[in-house]
């Protein structure tokens, strides 16, 4: 219980922060519905982004390179799916 009350306490600090404007950029131009979605829904999805950037961790294969752009395409489509 009490571990629950954390990970939310630190999601909604997460969530408080700016989201970076390059991670914003790179949603806009990889992330084809992004422009479709209102208001509403773009803030949430960089929202739920914010949280699973900062919870999960990547690891390329055979050489592959994870780089920003790599991270924030992979989180927001997965987080679309939240929507």
């Amino acid at each position: 219980m009490i571990f629950e009350l954390l990970k939310q306490q630190r999601r909604r600090r997460l969530r408080a922060r700016p989201f970076p404007k390059e991670w914003r950029k790179l949603i806009q131009h990889h992330v084809v519905f992004f422009h479709k979605l209102n208001a509403s829904d773009r803030a949430e999805l960089l929202s739920h982004i914010q949280v699973f950037l900062a919870e999960k961790r990547f690891e390329g294969c055979g050489g592959f390179a994870i780089t920003d752009e790599v991270r924030v395409t992979i989180a927001a489509q997965a987080c679309l799916l939240l929507l």
